[in-house]
């Protein structure tokens, strides 16, 4: 979490799902496009909006990405916020 990395390819927010990227996410992501930061403070950031919603943010293992959840009592949507690469 406390290696540089490069934050690339937000979600665009739209794409078949049943529902969209919430809006205050997806500004996150594109503030985040092209930055380089650490996982860490990455994560800093949109922990606080992604709570905000109701939802988690998390850094799934042996993925190269920053994940969305939020949800209901019986359904919850999974999104893949942001990609990242080592830099």
């Amino acid at each position: 979490m406390e290696e540089l990395v490069k934050l690339y390819d937000p979600h665009p927010g739209f794409g078949g799902a049943l529902v969209p990227l919430p809006r205050s996410m997806k500004e996150i992501a594109n503030a985040l496009d092209g930055q380089t930061m650490t996982l860490e403070e990455a994560m800093k950031k949109i922990t606080p909006a992604a709570e905000k919603l109701g939802g988690s943010a998390e850094v799934p293992k042996n993925h190269k990405f920053i994940s969305f959840e939020f949800g209901g009592r019986t359904v919850t949507h999974s999104y893949r916020l942001i990609n990242y690469r080592k830099v």
